[in-house]
């Protein structure tokens, strides 16, 4: 229990201090006299473009703080699925590795999507490409995924499966 609340509290902590010098400093810009964010909602990278300041400051703390934090997860992730593969493959039968292996699949798939989409938005440099590439992209990550991930993990389970077959067979008679 003392870990659960020392890895969520560590969650929370980084999520509320990770932001603060990016806000800081985007608090003191300058904007251009049109305000309008060409994007579904105000991220980031569309409000440094409608900034009339130098971006390089934001744009070194932001490149800064995603390279720190993302080696960091980087290397919770990798070292937590060594270790994962390691009790997986000690495992006696083919089903229970098979079993556990689809579960950790599932979990890197939704992973795999955040972190691409997360270097497609934020990491590639930005050209003025009228194609709303990015826009889509952006929206994947930030409404796509958090919709998925639920579906995908409780689609595994034996009891969901089942009510969602019960719900589709009763609506067929």
């Amino acid at each position: 229990m003392k870990i659960c609340v020392l890895l969520a509290g560590g969650s929370w902590f980084l999520s509320i201090i990770d932001p603060l010098p990016v806000t800081i400093e985007l608090s003191h810009f300058p904007f251009c006299s049109y305000r309008i964010i060409d994007h579904f909602f105000c991220d980031l990278m569309p409000l440094l473009k409608v900034s009339c300041g130098n971006v390089f400051k934001v744009m070194s703390i932001i490149f800064s703080q995603g390279a720190i934090l993302g080696l960091i997860s980087f290397i919770f992730i990798v070292s937590s699925y060594s270790y994962i593969i390691l009790v997986i493959m000690k495992m006696k039968t083919a089903l229970a590795r098979r079993k556990a292996f689809s579960t950790c699949s599932s979990h890197l798939t939704v992973i795999t999507m955040l972190y691409l989409s997360l270097v497609i938005v934020y990491v590639i440099p930005t050209s003025d490409d009228p194609s709303n590439s990015k826009k889509a992209v952006a929206l994947l990550n930030t409404v796509l995924i958090p919709i998925l991930n639920p579906m995908l993990y409780s689609l595994r389970n034996k009891n969901v499966k089942f009510a969602i077959q019960k719900h589709f067979l009763q609506e067929q008679h």
